[in-house]
Parts: C-alpha cells; sequence; structure tokens
C-alpha cells in the first residue's frame, strides 16, 4: 500500500492468504477485497467493465456499481458508488458518488485526503497509526521509528475524505483534481488539468486553477427544463428516435418521453454480495 492509500484509509493493510475469488483485507477502519480473474468475470457478467490487475489490485467492499458500467484503470481508495452509463479511465478516487452517464478521463484525482492545516505540522506522521515508511531497521533511530504510533486521542478532530458528490452527465477532463467534499452537479463540465475547489453549479463548464466557470452549456430556461425532465432516468435505448443533439428543439419530447417511461432500474451490485 502506498503512503497515499494509508493517509486516506487511516489504516495499514494486513495481507491474508487469497482464497476463492477475492482476499479479503481487514484495515482500521474498512475492509478491501482482492481482485482476482474470478471476481473481475463476476463483475463483467453484471455489467461492469474492469480492466485492473488481477492479485495486484483491490476495491473497497462496500463498492457499488449499477450496470453498465466501467471503472477500467480507477485506482479506487475508499467508497465509491458509480452509476449505469458511466466510466472513468484511472486515477484516485475516495469517497465519491457518480452518478450516471459521466465521463472522466485520465489521471483525475477525486477526494484525495487532506492534511490538518491547524495542527503543528501537516504531516502524516502525527495522524496516521501506522509505520509511514516501509523500512528495515539498520538507521538512527530505527527502534524508536517502529515503535512509534501518534496518541491522537485528545486533538481537534480532523477528518481526510469528506464526500465528494458527481452527478449526472458530467464530463470530467484528464488530469482534473476534485478536491473533497465537492459537489459537481447535473451536466457540468470540468477542463483538463482544473483545479475544483468549491461546488460545480449544473451545466456550467468550469476550467483553470482554481477552477472557475467560463460558461453554460445552455440557456437557463433549457436547464431549468433539463434538470426537471431527470432524462439520465432513462437509458440510451429509452430516449431512440429523439434528436439528442439538439436539446433546445427536443426538449419538448424528452419531457414527454421522460413522463411516459418506467425509469431504468437494473437495480445495485454490491461488490460485498459477490465474494
Amino acid at each position: 500500500m502506498t503512503i497515499l492509500e494509508r493517509i486516506l484509509r487511516f489504516g495499514s493493510k494486513k495481507t491474508q492468504p487469497q482464497t476463492g475469488n477475492a482476499a479479503v483485507k481487514k484495515e482500521s477502519n474498512m475492509t478491501n477485497v482482492t481482485i482476482t480473474d474470478e471476481m473481475k468475470a463476476k463483475l463483467y457478467e453484471r455489467g461492469v467493465e474492469c480492466f485492473l490487475g488481477s492479485g495486484m489490485t483491490s476495491l473497497p467492499i462496500n463498492s457499488v456499481f449499477e450496470a453498465p458500467c466501467s471503472i477500467k484503470w480507477m485506482q479506487i481508495i475508499g467508497r465509491c458508488s458509480i452509476g449505469a452509463f458511466s466510466y472513468a479511465v484511472s486515477g484516485h478516487y475516495n469517497n465519491v458518488t457518480i452518478g450516471r452517464y459521466v465521463s472522466i478521463g485520465e489521471e483525475v484525482s477525486v477526494g484525495r485526503g487532506n492534511h490538518p492545516v491547524q495542527w503543528l505540522s501537516t504531516s502524516p506522521f502525527f495522524y496516521i497509526g501506522d509505520k509511514m515508511f516501509s523500512t528495515g531497521g539498520d538507521f538512527s533511530g530505527s527502534d524508536q521509528y517502529n515503535q512509534f504510533r501518534p496518541d491522537t486521542t485528545s486533538y481537534n478532530g480532523f477528518f481526510a475524505g469528506a464526500e465528494t458528490i458527481i452527478e449526472n452527465d458530467v464530463w470530467i477532463g484528464h488530469r482534473a483534481y476534485i478536491s473533497p467534499g465537492v459537489k459537481i452537479a447535473n451536466g457540468a463540465i470540468v477542463g483538463a488539468e482544473s483545479v475544483v475547489t468549491k461546488d460545480v453549479p449544473a451545466y456550467s463548464i468550469v476550467v483553470g486553477n482554481p477552477a472557475r466557470v467560463v460558461k453554460t452549456r445552455f440557456a437557463p430556461e433549457l436547464v431549468e427544463r433539463l434538470l426537471a425532465s431527470r432524462w439520465w432516468t432513462l437509458a440510451p435505448w429509452q430516449l431512440a428516435g429523439i434528436d439528442l443533439s439538439r436539446p433546445e428543439v427536443s426538449i419538448d419530447e424528452i419531457e414527454r418521453r421522460v413522463s411516459n417511461t418506467p425509469m431504468y432500474d437494473p437495480g445495485k451490485i454490491h461488490l460485498s454480495d459477490l465474494i
């Protein structure tokens, strides 16, 4: 486990023998599942595409998916929920809820842990309950280093990974950074390499560091109707026959279709049920 994972998880990985389709690894505050070929096959059959390396990567046991979706090469550090028709190519994800029709590019970071800025030090040496580095013992202070564990019971509270929410029909460009606790609303676009430190309004386009709104995708009246329609509750085939390239022209038909069509509901896939 990398130092990043320790910071985000506040625990150390204690590897257990791999049995069956997945090795369950218990940690100080959560449980992970090592991905195996058999587990990937189960996810595949249930509509979850996964390119993670077998035996080398893991997923939080409380991961939730809605088919079809793709986690490709995502490094999921903490709890993650992904809606139907959504994908992320790669990057780091911690305590994030992702809606439907979300497109996330390469090397995107979502919800990576903060450090305590009001403490004496921002270093995780003072709040991680485990050894920071995997080292031997032939250096000055090695005995003390290997035995030291910080006692933070009387400290001011510090929480590293507030939930990040990415709603529906969001597009996040390559290498964007999304701070913990941010909400990216329906229909928004985050430009490549942007640093998002606050909530992003619906159907807005944000770019830069820090990210700022530079444009809105549609006129306010159309945005209001699209949000009210909740068109993402339908599958692509349930919207067939509508000109989706011109929503300003098709909004009446979109509204009628949503109101007359049952919501697409494939059910949730809980990773814990596949073990």
